[in-house]
């Protein structure tokens, strides 16, 4: 049975001037027979795939790592715009080994609320750290996680700058 994890705010939300559009709710899905030619065919800009993994090697690394490892696929409403990898190795932290949101996506403040997904299942499974490493250089990535809250540890994983993000007690959001 495909377990889906849906995270964000309504579509619309009534004001006092009419309905307000938001962002679709952020989904994981685990990858499966169903969607991931589609999760493969996802690709950054140009200028970012020296940065990141392809999708391909990303879904094999989990299969050899299983069931440490763990594909998932990231949705804005019924759109696929997204992928991560996430390993649980150690008790108190989930790390973010891949993230990327597709090139046609980009832009939208996706990554924001993909990152936020992540942190709910991190929370949900009791964990109270988030963790990954970026390759030097990746301003725009770095960018997005410093703006989340991550903070660079002065570890090195190989060449890659580690960051951690400390995680707040859940809260309750707005749905409405």
């Amino acid at each position: 049975m495909k377990k889906s994890l849906d995270v964000g705010f309504p579509v619309f939300r009534e004001t006092c001037y009419g309905p307000r559009r938001y962002l679709p709710r952020m989904r994981l899905e685990p990858v499966t027979e169903d969607n991931y030619r589609a999760v493969v065919d996802l690709e950054v800009h140009e200028e970012q795939r020296g940065f990141v993994a392809t999708n391909l090697k990303s879904i094999a690394d989990a299969w050899v790592y299983r069931p440490k490892m763990q594909p998932l696929a990231l949705y804005a409403g019924d759109e696929l715009v997204g992928f991560t990898l996430l390993h649980r190795d150690q008790p108190h932290d989930l790390h973010i080994v891949r993230f990327m949101i597709d090139r046609r996506a980009q832009g939208r403040g996706l990554g924001r609320k993909g990152l936020a997904a992540i942190a709910e299942v991190a929370r949900g499974e009791g964990r109270t750290r988030l963790t990954l490493s970026l390759v030097p250089g990746n301003a725009v990535a770095h960018g997005l996680y410093a703006a989340f809250g991550f903070k660079e540890t002065g570890e090195k994983d190989g060449d890659e700058i580690v960051m951690r993000h400390d995680l707040a007690p859940a809260r309750h959001s707005p749905q409405g």
